[in-house]
């Protein structure tokens, strides 16, 4: 191994060692990625000196800067640190209204529909009654007395 590779090997494992809370998953995804960097940049540069390699880390920057900015990215999962007690699941809220079962929605139609029957058949039948006049009803003879004799004039 040359000092240049011992040089990015170095800068590879602070990286490493500030990425450790990081999820395993992302920090050796970070790794993989810097390390990709670098061979790029150094390719490209023709970097072979010692200078121009510690120049191409040094413009990578801090390792923990990196770190903290591969950190803040949102799409990755952050690794949260356990509660010293466990927490209570949240209570649900009661609900604003009851919900109305099947069967009594039913029986509120059903008693709706006869609602609606009982009132149509009772104006059917005033209707007829009102076409048919008064009832006829035998009308008892009534009895008449005879007047007393009167007494005057």
């Amino acid at each position: 191994m040359t000092q240049t590779d011992e040089l990015v090997a170095a800068y590879l494992a602070r990286v490493e060692r500030a990425a450790s809370r990081l999820p395993a998953g992302r920090r050796e995804e970070l790794i993989g990625d810097l390390r990709e960097h670098i061979e790029i940049a150094r390719s490209e540069s023709g970097a072979e000196s010692e200078a121009d390699v510690r120049t191409i880390l040094e413009r990578l920057g801090d390792p923990e800067s990196i770190v903290a900015a591969a950190d803040t990215q949102t799409d990755l999962p952050r690794v949260t640190p356990p509660a010293p007690y466990p927490t209570a699941p949240p209570t649900p809220a009661a609900p604003l209204h009851r919900p109305v079962s099947r069967t009594a929605f039913w029986v509120g139609i059903a008693v709706a529909a006869a609602t609606v029957v009982i009132f149509f058949c009772f104006a059917a039948f005033a209707a007829v009654r009102d076409e048919q006049g008064p009832a006829e009803r035998p009308i008892a003879p009534v009895e008449t007395a005879e007047a007393p004799p009167s007494l005057g004039p």
